[in-house]
Order: structure tokens, then C-alpha cells, then sequence
């Protein structure tokens, strides 16, 4: 009961039980999950106590904002491209004169992307923002939603596809156990997880698989798929400290923002290959792919400086966020957006109605994007000033967790 505040802070945002066992032992492990446990049922009683009424009509008036579903829109795949710690400045960023990623940049130019996705995620990071594109849900700051919470409940892209035939995988090349993940995908709703152990992969770069043969077998995944395919692909070289190309190709590990580039640089050929194995496979007309950062680099301020150019932002902590093959002209979109808003505009894209309790913008109703670690914004002309929400944020993301029966009554 003597660890210093800091150490509680941290074991509370723990990705595996066994960390926080080797942080304080058995006996202060025990006294750490009791502590947090009691917290998280009178948490979760409290929610019984919430007027629901006022985060039900918040929820309807989103939902007056968005169009009547087109119900004769072609399903295609549909491919989310998780980049692990991709800044937005990676398009538009210069450095000596030369692209930070050249093929994701003409990607953003011949198609939709924008410039002020702001980084919602919080203490869950790569998981957070799993959270935001598959539920359209903010997370919460803290604990992470994937360690601590139940999520077989809450509307999610793997179980709204679903009831339209598709079939949902998600793919990554590191091991189910951290962050929960295989549990987590599990309650989402996933039809299949392929993690390390189930992937016959040889090549290992960094932590775990390498992009360029996961975004391969990926490719291959989608041109065998004899029904619409929803295909997670969460990458993992270009993860911090960033180095792990350097030492691939025997080199000597320099500053960090020069590893950081060398590794997107990396990162944009993989995806270079897999863009080019679905055209080749005739299946790239027939998909639908979201390309975004899961979270900021954590070195961003220190990439601007190193950096010659950039493009401009609203605020520094962005994430890309390209949207491929859909039926809009391409376009630059400076206004304010998060990745809540993807799983809206897919659905309206393919012409499935939108579940009550995704809070995301969809298309041309960008300009307003929440998260918990910036709190809420709004567009205001050209710049952008606090949103005060009509409920708590986090109270609304619980309630989606825990009793999305209780948003959707009538």
C-alpha cells in the first residue's frame, strides 16, 4: 500500500495481469486487482442510477443527421489498414526535400483524406483505436476498454456486417494475449482472429511478424474470399522505438525521428506491394479500404522540428486517415474528423443503416470529433473552439459497453 501513486497509475493501464505481478509481487498483485475490481463493479452499478433519457436523445439526434441508407449499393470488401504509430504528418511531411510516405501520399491525393483526424485514443492506444472503428465509441481514459470491460454487448461493425452476409477477420502479427486482443475480437464479434500463433509466416521484424508478409497474406485472404470479407489488418513493424528496419538491414540505429522515417518508409513500400497484389488478384475494384493511423507516434512534436515541411493542422496530434474506392470525388478534408467517424461512412457507403449508439460524423457532416484525452471540439469557421456535449462522454461510452438496450428503447 506504500507504491508510490505513479506505479498505481500505471498497473491500472497494465496490457497483461502477469506485468503487474512482476511490478508488485503476489501479495501487492492481489491487493492491486481487489482495489480494482471493487472500482470497476461500483463503477459499473453506478450506470444503473444514469437517466438514460438524455443520452437516448443525443444519440437520436445524431442519427436525424445522417441520409436514408441506399439499399442498392454494391457490398464490397471492406479493408481496414491499421498503421501502428503513424502521425498524420506523414502526408505532406518533408524532409530534404523528399516524401515521408510517397505512395500513401498519392493514395490521399487521388482519393479522400484528411488533414485534422484528430488521435482520440487514450490509456488503450492501439486498442483504442480498434475501439473507435469498430463500435464508433470514444474510450475510455482509463483503465483501457479491451482489459477491462465486457464488450459482447455493444454494436460493432463484425456484428452489423454480419446480418448482411459478410464475414469478419482480423489479422495481426503478435500473440492474442496482449492487450487482450483475441478475447476482445472475440466479443466484438469477429467470425475469425489470426494472430501469431495461426499465421504460417516466416519472416519476424521488431515485435513480431513482418507488414510486408502479413499485408501478403492479407492480399491473398481477400482475392480467395467468396463472400464480402470485412478485413481487419492491424500492422506492428513500425512500432516504437522505430529501429527494428535499421537493425534488419544491419545498420547502426541513429536519432529516433531519422528511424522514424526510415520505418514508414518501410511501412509505405509494404503497402505499395499490398495495393498492387489486389490489382493484379482483379479484386482492388471490388474493395473499399480505410487507411488510418491507430494512434500518434509520441515523438510528434519532436518530427515537426526535424521535419522541412508539413502540412498545416489544427493540432499537432493527428492520425492519416485515407478512405480508398469510395464513391466520392477526391478531396482534401480539412475539417475537424476522429476514426468514430469510419465506421459511419462505410456503412452509409454500402447502404446499411447506422446503429443508434455510433456516435461517429458521416459523410459531409465532419467539423465536430470528441476523445478523451482533447476532450470535445467544433469547427468554427477556420479554426476550431470547445464543444460542450449535451452528456458525459464517458458515461455514454459505459452505457454502450454495458446496456445498449437501454439506448436503444424506444
Amino acid at each position: 500500500m506504500t507504491w508510490p501513486q505513479s506505479e498505481w497509475a500505471l498497473l491500472r493501464a497494465r496490457l497483461v495481469n502477469y506485468q503487474a505481478v512482476v511490478r508488485l509481487g503476489y501479495g501487492g498483485y492481489f491487493i492491486f486487482d481487489v482495489v480494482d475490481t471493487a472500482n470497476r463493479i461500483g463503477r459499473r452499478s453506478n450506470l444503473d442510477k444514469v437517466d438514460v433519457a438524455p443520452y437516448r436523445n443525443y444519440l437520436r439526434e445524431l442519427a436525424t443527421k445522417r441520409p436514408e441508407p441506399d439499399k442498392n449499393r454494391p457490398r464490397k470488401h471492406i479493408i481496414y489498414l491499421q498503421l501502428e504509430s503513424v502521425d498524420g504528418l506523414v502526408i505532406g511531411g518533408r524532409k530534404n526535400g523528399e516524401p515521408m510516405m510517397p505512395f500513401l501520399e498519392g493514395l490521399a491525393t487521388a482519393n479522400v483524406f484528411f488533414t485534422n483526424a484528430i488521435d482520440n485514443t487514450a490509456s488503450g492506444r492501439t486498442t483504442d483505436g480498434e475501439f473507435l472503428v469498430l463500435t464508433s465509441q470514444v474510450p475510455v481514459s482509463r483503465p483501457p476498454v479491451y482489459v477491462t470491460q465486457k464488450l459482447d454487448k455493444i454494436p460493432s461493425m463484425p456484428r452489423v456486417l454480419e446480418e448482411v452476409g459478410y464475414r469478419s477477420v482480423s489479422i495481426h502479427g503478435f500473440n492474442g494475449v496482449f492487450w487482450h486482443r483475441r478475447e476482445a475480437h472475440t466479443a466484438l464479434g469477429y467470425n475469425e482472429m489470426l494472430f501469431e500463433d495461426d499465421l504460417d509466416l516466416e519472416e519476424r521484424i521488431g515485435w513480431g511478424f513482418s507488414d510486408r508478409e502479413v499485408l501478403a497474406e492479407a492480399a491473398r485472404m481477400i482475392a480467395a474470399s467468396e463472400q464480402p470479407l470485412f478485413l481487419h489488418v492491424i500492422t506492428l513493424t513500425n512500432h516504437h522505438p522505430y529501429d527494428y528496419i535499421s537493425k534488419e538491414e544491419g545498420r547502426k540505429p541513429e536519432r529516433i525521428e531519422a528511424e522514424y522515417l526510415r520505418s514508414v518508409r518501410y511501412l509505405d513500400d509494404c503497402i505499395a506491394e499490398f495495393f498492387s497484389s489486389l490489382e493484379e488478384k482483379g479484386v482492388l475494384k471490388d474493395c473499399l479500404i480505410a487507411i488510418y493511423g491507430d494512434h500518434d507516434s509520441a515523438i510528434n512534436e519532436e518530427l515537426e522540428i526535424y521535419l522541412d515541411d508539413e502540412l498545416p493542422r489544427l493540432i499537432s496530434d493527428t492520425v492519416p486517415l485515407v478512405m480508398v474506392g469510395f464513391d466520392q470525388v477526391a478531396q482534401r478534408i480539412d475539417e475537424l474528423a476522429g476514426l468514430q467517424d469510419v465506421p459511419v461512412m462505410i456503412l452509409e457507403e454500402i447502404g446499411i443503416p447506422v446503429p443508434l449508439t455510433f456516435t461517429g460524423n458521416g459523410w459531409h457532416q465532419w467539423g465536430r470529433t470528441v476523445g478523451p484525452q482533447h476532450g470535445s471540439w467544433k469547427m468554427e469557421g477556420d479554426s476550431i473552439e470547445p464543444w460542450i456535449m449535451a452528456v458525459d462522454q464517458e458515461t455514454l461510452t459505459l452505457l454502450a459497453i454495458n446496456h445498449p438496450e437501454k439506448l436503444l428503447e424506444p
